[in-house]
């Protein structure tokens, strides 16, 4: 039997993936650090984390936006871009 010890660490390729599989997901990013939240509603939920480097990777990737205005003073939420 295994035991879950928490979300575990991604890098930039591997959260893309995942935030395309899902896209009621979202990248999360304080002062605290950066995480995959499986819902942008809820951004206090972490499903992965990411370290620094990687989350500035994500941040750059074309197929993300940038959502202003979450409750959340001082954390930043991107979301994958809805294609029409």
């Amino acid at each position: 039997m295994s035991v879950d010890s928490g979300p575990r660490k991604v890098d930039a390729g591997y959260a893309i993936e995942y935030l395309q599989e899902h896209p009621e997901a979202g990248l999360c990013c304080d002062d605290r650090g950066c995480w995959i939240t499986p819902n942008a509603n809820e951004t206090d939920r972490q499903a992965l984390l990411l370290e620094t480097t990687e989350a500035e990777r994500l941040k750059d990737d074309p197929r993300l936006r940038l959502v202003s205005g979450i409750a959340h003073a001082g954390r930043s939420l991107w979301v994958v871009r809805r294609m029409t």
